[in-house]
């Protein structure tokens, strides 16, 4: 399904609540909320917040899938380790400079050691 608004969000978590034959009782129970707390997420999600709403998709077992319409720039990216990003032409020594994705197009970003300071040294 294509969420497109915060309404779709709330729909789609109360079609899927009924498709288990849960009551908005029985979701709140789950959740630790009460039953108004749950008409309200499936009414106007947008005053709930954004963690509260992944809680109860998880809850739901309802998985999210996003996309981008802009594929070529995501296609760039080969990997990702520990959170960083390489281009695709990087030496796989590990001794490339760190790469981020910016406005589509890779830049450079030095790696940056630690600089030790001896604390008997005199200021200057």
């Amino acid at each position: 399904m294509r969420i497109k608004t915060p309404k779709d969000v709330g729909h789609y978590i109360a079609s899927t609540r009924k498709a288990l034959k849960w009551s908005q009782t029985d979701l709140a129970t789950k959740i630790g909320k009460d039953q108004r707390f749950v008409s309200r997420l499936e009414n106007d999600p947008t005053s709930v917040s954004f963690g509260t709403v992944l809680m109860v998709l998880n809850v739901l077992n309802i998985n999210i899938d996003m996309t981008s319409q802009n594929t070529h720039k995501t296609d760039e990216i080969v990997s990702v380790a520990g959170g960083q990003r390489f281009p695709p032409n990087a030496p796989k020594d590990g001794k490339s400079p760190l790469r981020r994705v910016e406005s589509g197009k890779f830049i450079s970003k030095p790696i940056r050691t630690p600089v030790v300071v001896s604390k008997n040294k005199a200021k200057e």
